[in-house]
């Protein structure tokens, strides 16, 4: 026990019987796995297909293991739930929380009712690369739609769910709207550093959208390769395709290279699926670099101006959208823990940026 721990007693990893519980393997019916694209045909947690090894790069590769935007949903009556974990590393980020980079987090909403509500995440002692965690507490009994959503920056092995032995597990309530949304991104759009899973701003946009968003987001390796959009081509009942990663492929020239042949590659597959066009949210640490000032206005025409482009040229269904605007004007610069990766206030911040304008798209 640290000394925190001795001093404060929220702070303790709580241990627990497994006497009243019945422990399920999540990859079995009835709980639906969702945001791993394809999780269906290869029973693995992994964002990727596993035999994309040699055609992407050998980081897009290892970040495919981390289940950033990962869900599992299923209803149940039980007034307790515990988590399982085994996964495949230890909690090792300097600014970002184990809790975000390995941990669970789970939501909750009983029936009839629109929306989730958080309850808590895993608290586990640092360090483990196992955990066991009681998730869901509750005096009141009723049956409720569960999400448990992954962690950001970490692959997983294993994960039970343990509910009493006397409750029920059925299919979770479908999504009000039936098709994913797509999200190729950085590692803004893998959620780094949400303090949870959570407060992603993918994850915070499904629950408001109600939707299954898949989070294809690579930690500084968001280029653009045209192999990417081939591999997104193969995910099924996409409703849209949301493109982030200016922060990434505009430093190294693979957005001005690419971008509009990756475009081209997502419509040879889909050709009328919205696709949306994200410029990145403003730096504060950059707000003094003339160089990055340069730079990023030169990418952001480069994208305003290819998005105008495709339109003309009769693609009706692009859009784009001036990431100035993610954070808000006045304090942008509270949004961030380092300057450029947001916290669970950028985060909140981008998802109410965004979900109008989402919102607007797919009810046309």
């Amino acid at each position: 026990m640290s000394k925190l721990e001795k001093y404060d007693k929220n702070m303790i990893a709580h241990k627990f019987s497994d006497e009243q519980f019945n422990y399920y393997d999540i990859k079995e019916k009835p709980f639906v796995i969702e945001g791993l694209a394809w999780f269906s045909k290869e029973k693995e947690y992994f964002r990727l297909p596993k035999d994309c090894k040699n055609d992407v790069s050998e980081a897009v590769y290892w970040l495919a293991s981390h289940t950033a935007g990962g869900q599992v949903r299923f209803k149940s009556n039980s007034n307790r739930v515990v988590v399982k974990v085994k996964l495949r590393d230890r909690p090792n980020m300097s600014h970002m929380p184990a809790t975000g980079q390995c941990g669970f987090d789970l939501y909750y909403k009983y029936e009839n009712e629109a929306n989730y509500h958080f309850f808590t995440s895993t608290n586990f002692a640092y360090g483990s690369i196992e955990y066991q965690v009681q998730i869901f507490n509750s005096d009141f009994p009723g049956v409720k739609d569960f999400v448990l959503n992954f962690p950001l920056y970490m692959g997983v092995e294993e994960v039970l769910i343990g509910l009493e032995k006397d409750a029920f597990v059925k299919e979770p309530i479908k999504h009000s709207y039936p098709k994913k949304i797509v999200v190729y991104g950085t590692s803004i759009t893998q959620g780094g550093c949400a303090c949870r899973p959570g407060m992603a701003y993918t994850n915070i946009l499904s629950r408001k959208l109600d939707a299954e968003f898949v989070n294809l987001g690579f930690s500084g390796s968001g280029l653009g390769e045209p192999i990417m959009a081939k591999l997104m081509t193969e995910i099924n009942k996409v409703g849209m395709f949301i493109l982030d990663y200016e922060a990434n492929g505009g430093c190294t020239g693979h957005l001005e290279k690419y971008m509009e042949e990756f475009i081209q590659i997502l419509r040879s597959t889909y050709p009328t699926v919205p696709i949306l066009v994200i410029t990145k949210p403003f730096f504060s640490n950059y707000v003094f670099v003339k160089s990055e000032i340069v730079a990023r206005n030169r990418v952001f025409n480069f994208q305003k101006n290819l998005v105008t482009k495709l339109k003309r040229k009769g693609d009706k269904n692009i859009y784009f959208y001036d990431g100035n605007k993610l954070y808000g004007k006045e304090d942008f610069d509270e949004s961030s823990v380092d300057g450029l990766h947001p916290t669970d206030l950028g985060f909140y911040r981008m998802s109410k940026a965004l979900y109008p304008v989402i919102k607007k798209i797919l009810n046309k």
